[in-house]
């Protein structure tokens, strides 16, 4: 059984055989038809769903004054089999599309270690949960109590919000939204920001969503452990403050309503065969340009020395980026992606995900000079200390180190 759990930890689909690869992107291709409700449920369409979820259980209807309590369940529940029905079919034929252009035994390879990767990231989400659940337990509390903590705490969070934050004046509508957009992208922005400067970040969390040399909406490294509730809530209800500033109720429905249009946007992010479309499409490249996506984001992921760190992202027509130097104008001609200079990497997904985590270890047990050691924790992306071992990157150009 050892040998067992070891054999897939070392195994690589860069060298693997024919036929496993075959049976591998047979079960893919299955589970892309129902990745719209995984995308939905776990991934970027996951803050709207809770939201609107929430909002159903408490019998709170945002649209009150227009439409009845049963009307706004049933256009949740069209929102939901809408947004799934085009996720799916946007994996599907982006799949088939990118096995035609690349070949199969250069996408599936890739496709399969990054899809799985995701895979070994949720796993590691539940047992940060259950692990909540268990310390819930133990202390005398109730299990579900500990997993639901995160999420209680934001509930919470959003009550004080209503009941605390005063309102200055009210701005009409328009300006109140635009000002809660702007503010509430600065939070996001500055953790993906700190993903790309700070090693320690870099290596634990954010350097898997970066290794894919070809991108697939479900064929990229999850974008850093537990994103909803170090990224995208705190960017909601940020939001909420300022339009509750501005405006007589926080207006955090409506600010995750139109962050999570984006998801329309949102998966010509990591598609590389769509990105001539994206870019030529004008509808698409004008969408892409308010949400900071699209082509805009693809260029995030560009392999070229120098776009390390470009269109981080953050509030609309990238706000932020503009703002700190950071923001680049799409080119016409597509960006080879992946880690800078395209090294050769390890093609498992357990190594895409924890690679990092090992590395970091490693640095830790091996340099004993405790000013190394804070350095290796708090030192920037490009900090090399005396001894270091990296688990991912094979070597650059053909060559093994």
């Amino acid at each position: 059984m050892i040998k067992f759990f070891a054999d897939i930890f070392k195994y690589d689909f860069s060298s693997g055989n024919a036929k496993a690869i075959r049976v591998w992107s047979i079960l893919a291709i299955l589970f892309l038809f129902v990745f719209g409700v995984y995308d939905l449920l776990y991934d970027t369409g996951g803050g709207l769903y809770h939201h609107l979820t929430h909002l159903m259980e408490q019998q709170k209807n945002p649209f009150g004054a227009y439409i009845s309590q049963t009307q706004f369940k049933w256009m949740c529940y069209g929102a939901f089999a809408m947004l799934v029905l085009y996720i799916s079919t946007f994996a599907v034929v982006s799949f088939f599309l990118t096995e035609k252009q690349y070949g199969r035994d250069k996408f599936y390879k890739i496709f399969l270690a990054h899809l799985l990767s995701n895979v070994v990231s949720l796993g590691l989400t539940f047992l940060f949960f259950a692990t909540l659940g268990v310390v819930a337990w133990m202390s005398g509390l109730d299990y579900q109590m500990g997993v639901d903590a995160i999420g209680h705490a934001y509930g919470a969070l959003n009550t004080w919000i209503q009941k605390y934050i005063p309102t200055i004046t009210v701005l009409p509508y328009p300006l109140a939204l635009l000002g809660g957009m702007i503010i509430g992208g600065l939070p996001g922005y500055l953790s993906h920001w700190l993903g790309h400067q700070s090693r320690f970040v870099w290596y634990m969390n954010h350097r898997c969503h970066h290794t894919a040399e070809i991108m697939h909406p479900a064929g990229i490294g999850p974008f850093m452990f537990l994103p909803e509730f170090f990224s995208n809530l705190p960017s909601a209800l940020l939001g909420a403050v300022c339009t509750k500033l501005f405006s007589y109720e926080p207006l955090i429905f409506d600010t995750i309503f139109l962050s999570f249009i984006g998801i329309f946007i949102e998966k010509f992010n990591h598609s590389t065969v769509f990105y001539d479309f994206a870019y030529s499409f004008k509808p698409v490249r004008w969408l892409s340009a308010y949400f900071g996506g699209g082509v805009y984001h693809y260029v995030h992921h560009s392999a070229a020395p120098g776009d390390e760190v470009v269109n981080v992202g953050g509030g609309p027509f990238l706000f932020w980026d503009r703002v700190f130097g950071t923001y680049r104008i799409p080119p016409a001609v597509k960006p080879p992606v992946g880690l800078t200079n395209n090294p050769e990497i390890r093609l498992n997904p357990f190594a895409i995900v924890i690679s990092g985590w090992q590395q970091i270890a490693y640095e830790l047990r091996m340099n004993k000079d405790w000013l190394t050691r804070l350095k290796i924790i708090f030192g920037g992306i490009y900090y090399k200390p005396p001894v270091t071992k990296d688990f991912l990157i094979l070597g650059y150009k053909g060559q093994k180190e």
